[in-house]
């Protein structure tokens, strides 16, 4: 998930840095098919789930909801003086924020006040998609990879875990509990090349992405009737989308397991 580097990691010692990041990698490493379980995805799921329905209570309340649209027209205005150049700073604005690791998700549900549903998940995770790309990028392009392992040792180790060159393990490696910043240093400093670290974490990032928009969407109706219904149409669009997740990264965890047998025709 893409959230800011949070101050216990960023204000521990090389050692105890290596230690609990060591330790989840070794947590990864015990099983690929525990990443991809309906477990893990259930569990990841029930968070946002909760995420949303306190979010609905507060909707329903009238000074938050007062709040919401006040601050949502301010900020519509804001973007939309631009003209036809709205979407292009709004995108850019996603991409630098993202970039220096906000959460990805409160731009989704931005985007989706903002644009409606489809200019919003566009945008949205166009911008995500470009700061993203940024990190990944400035790693490998700018020398930057012995400055980072002298800094934080302990992610040498998650990106060994990273054998196989494959948009499965991109996905699979976005499901470990990290900061998103965090996840697109390692993946730079792993073996995963553009084209899978471009696809994985495209898809990686629509499950959590499609119902935040949606609900920003809801936040466009002053009809508090309207607003509940977006709401609840997004739930069930989330439970569904996490669904059908969790028997994607399941097989997903398999085909990378099966990677690491040794052929039978050696």
């Amino acid at each position: 998930m893409a959230s800011p580097i949070n101050r216990s990691t960023a204000n521990s010692t090389p050692d105890e840095e290596s230690a609990s990041l060591g330790a989840l990698a070794d947590t990864h490493e015990l099983s690929k098919n525990e990443t991809g379980s309906p477990r893990v995805v259930l569990k990841k799921a029930a968070w946002l789930l909760g995420g949303l329905l306190l979010l609905g209570v507060l909707m329903a309340l009238h000074p938050v909801r007062q709040f919401i649209l006040d601050e949502q027209s301010r900020i519509e205005k804001f973007i939309h003086n631009f003209g036809a150049g709205a979407p292009a700073v709004f995108t850019a604005m996603v991409a630098v924020l993202v970039g220096c690791g906000l959460s990805r998700l409160a731009f989704a549900l931005l985007g989706g006040a903002l644009f409606a549903f489809w200019g919003g998940l566009l945008w949205s995770s166009l911008g995500t998609m470009i700061g993203y790309s940024v990190v990944f990028f400035a790693v490998r392009r700018l020398g930057l990879r012995e400055k980072i392992l002298h800094k934080h040792p302990g992610w040498q180790k998650l990106a060994a875990k990273l054998k196989h060159n494959t948009v499965p393990a991109v996905i699979l490696f976005r499901q470990i509990p990290l900061p998103g910043m965090v996840t697109n240093v390692v993946l730079a400093l792993s073996p995963i090349r553009r084209r899978e670290f471009f696809l994985g974490t495209f898809i990686g990032l629509l499950p959590e992405a499609v119902p935040m928009v949606l609900i920003g969407s809801g936040l466009r109706k002053e009809d508090l009737g309207l607003t509940v219904l977006y709401l609840f149409g997004a739930l069930a669009l989330f439970i569904a989308i996490w669904i059908l997740w969790a028997g994607y990264t399941r097989r997903a965890a398999e085909r990378e397991a099966a990677l690491d047998q040794p052929s039978d025709l050696q």
